[in-house]
């Protein structure tokens, strides 16, 4: 993805442009807990952005320790394992003792640049380091432009998103979005199935 040149504002407004000319519903596009998900902010921080509101000055240091936790949380909860599993695959992945991984997974430690680097490996963060480092509008903003290039069929993020784009349905195409080429296309051809069972039964 290019450089984003426009500020989150100017985002925004574009986005709510699309949406009136659309008529889509902004909550339900704009849905709050997927995009603090894909953020790894918190949701009052997301609501408080997206209604314009300046953001809370924080130190860089803060915010890596909440979004590696952040992210460690949803992993935790998506993958169905305990904690002391993901301990272990961190630990694995960075050369560290388990004990170590648990202090940077909670927030509790600063992560050093190469431990960093390969916590966005493991949890298939492709902005790399910047994600965790980037003011939380400059995240959201990044984020905004994905929904934009949504609404607007100009970016190519795989089968998913063009399934769930002719469909209607931007939430699934974000959530998707990092999923393998290969995951996304079974997901779309399995979907494509039972919508296209329903349409039969329907007669349509």
């Amino acid at each position: 993805m290019p450089a984003l040149p426009d500020t989150l504002a100017a985002t925004l407004t574009r986005l709510d442009a699309r949406i009136a000319g659309t008529g889509a519903d902004r909550d339900r596009l704009l849905d709050i807990r997927t995009l603090a998900e894909r953020t790894a902010l918190g949701e009052d921080e997301v609501r408080a952005l997206l209604d314009g509101a300046e953001p809370a000055a924080d130190r860089v240091d803060d915010r890596v320790r909440r979004r590696v936790r952040a992210l460690y949380e949803a992993y935790a909860a998506r993958s169905g394992k305990r904690a002391v599993e993901v301990c272990k695959e961190v630990a694995q992945r960075l050369s560290i003792s388990p004990e170590w991984a648990r202090q940077l997974l909670l927030g509790k430690k600063m992560p050093n640049v190469p431990d960093l680097t390969e916590l966005a490996g493991f949890f298939g963060i492709e902005e790399g380091l910047r994600f965790f480092t980037d003011p939380a509008a400059t995240v959201l903003n990044r984020e905004l432009h994905r929904v934009l290039a949504v609404l607007e069929g100009d970016e190519d993020e795989g089968p998913l998103v063009e399934f769930a784009t002719r469909h209607g349905i931007v939430t699934l195409a974000l959530r998707g979005h990092r999923l393998t080429r290969r995951k996304q296309e079974a997901l779309a051809v399995m979907l494509e199935g039972l919508l296209g069972a329903d349409d039969e039964e329907t007669g349509r």
